[in-house]
């Protein structure tokens, strides 16, 4: 839908997807905007390639939007301005706000002008080598040992999900873990957590408890190391620079895709895309015929501690 032109003492409509121009440290060009109009009120998100920014909530004053999120772990205010061209004057604060505003237009708009898109989240991390099998070998909280070379997870398909307490898209996207689990797990599915955790937090592993607990998490939980381990413990992948990502594991045991980050709720059509992706994959998985006995190709490398 095209934005129409500003009058004088009308609120402006923004509802809709916009992208903005932007230049991350990951290698991004452009993040998504998500913008839910209700007359003078707007609920909004940035959505990254990392996940979004939970709900920016507010209203139409003196010619802008004046959003605000906070719930504890990633404050951010923006203003937003329709501009006479069709764009989006976007300026954040707090969080992590880049310095200065930003310009954001309809992906329509933005693909006439040969502006990058946002990146693809299937496509941001790889398989170094599709035909190799994942592998991981890692301590739960309680120091037991789980591996990809066990029985739960051998001819079986599974999720890997990399993860930790200290990241606010993690904590968005537990509860829908817990929900494929419960959905599948009595179909043959099964799930792994890959948790990366702050150093100072492996000492007692107190907060990575407190996350189990949180959400319920019924399926293994291991301390792979800290993020700046991430490489080193997890090398069959390439660009690896999201938190959460998840991985979908045939019944060989090879890496079938990768999704970087989460869209969660108050990323609107997106989150219910990425559920309908999930879900199809899931089931793609659950198709696939079993290895024979025998037959299935499991690394035995340890790359855990």
């Amino acid at each position: 839908m095209d934005t129409p032109v500003i009058a004088a003492g009308k609120v402006p409509f923004i509802g809709g997807t916009w992208e903005i121009e932007h230049e991350s440290p990951k290698g991004e060009k452009a993040w998504r905007l998500v913008v839910d109009q209700r007359g003078v009120d707007v609920s909004a998100s940035i959505l990254r390639i990392d996940g979004d920014t939970g709900a920016l909530v507010g209203r139409y004053t003196d010619g802008k939007f004046e959003l605000s999120h906070f719930d504890g772990t990633r404050p951010l205010a923006a203003e937003v301005a329709l501009q006479s061209d069709g764009s989006l004057r976007v300026e954040l604060h707090g969080g992590f706000a880049p310095a200065g505003p930003m310009i954001a237009w309809r992906p329509k708009t933005a693909r006439a002008k040969g502006l990058p898109e946002p990146l693809d989240f299937y496509k941001n991390t790889t398989a170094r080598d599709p035909g190799e099998p994942f592998a991981f070998r890692f301590p739960d909280v309680d120091g037991r040992v789980v591996s990809s070379d066990d029985p739960e997870f051998r001819g079986k398909p599974y999720l890997a999900v990399i993860t930790g307490s200290w990241c606010p898209n993690c904590h968005d996207e537990a509860p829908y873990q817990v929900q494929l689990y419960n959905k599948y797990h009595g179909k043959g599915l099964e799930i792994v957590a890959l948790d990366f955790e702050e150093p100072e937090q492996l000492q007692d592993l107190r907060r990575a408890r407190a996350f189990i607990k949180k959400y319920g998490i019924p399926y293994p939980f291991l301390i792979a190391g800290t993020p700046d381990d991430l490489h080193q413990r997890l090398p069959q992948v390439v660009n690896l620079n999201t938190w959460p990502a998840t991985f979908f594991i045939g019944r060989d045991g090879r890496i079938r895709k990768i999704h970087s980050g989460f869209a969660a709720p108050a990323s609107g059509s997106f989150n219910i895309s990425l559920q309908a992706e999930f879900s199809r994959e899931i089931e793609g998985l659950l198709k696939e015929s079993r290895p024979p006995v025998g037959r299935q190709e499991h690394s035995s490398t340890d790359h855990g501690n």
